[in-house]
């Protein structure tokens, strides 16, 4: 089975590309994160109607960790945290996407 051809709730395929897959995340502090998965590593996080930024991914003892110098995105399945800077990072549990319902 193709890898583009799978998908998984809360996630999405590009079908055009098929390297990119997109999850939404609702955030306990408020904020839902889009998270595009992309090819080469990376991912892709938009907080709302930011500009997205785009962490690669890093070595992580469980999960998958994908961070900068600023942020941090670590998925863990259907949870995931996100820290920005010195604040207290927040959990996120991966959503179904807006409009699909």
């Amino acid at each position: 089975m193709a890898a583009g051809a799978v998908t998984l709730g809360g996630c999405s395929t590009d079908d055009s590309t098929g390297s990119r897959a997109s999850a939404y995340y609702q955030c306990d502090r408020g904020p839902v994160l889009k998270v595009d998965y992309i090819a080469d590593e990376q991912v892709q996080v938009q907080v709302g109607n930011d500009e997205p930024l785009i962490l690669p991914q890093v070595p992580s003892a469980s999960g998958a960790k994908y961070m900068t110098a600023r942020h941090v995105f670590w998925d863990r399945g259907g949870e995931a945290t996100w820290t920005v800077g010195r604040m207290m990072p927040m959990t996120c549990r991966k959503v179904v996407p807006p409009g699909t319902i």
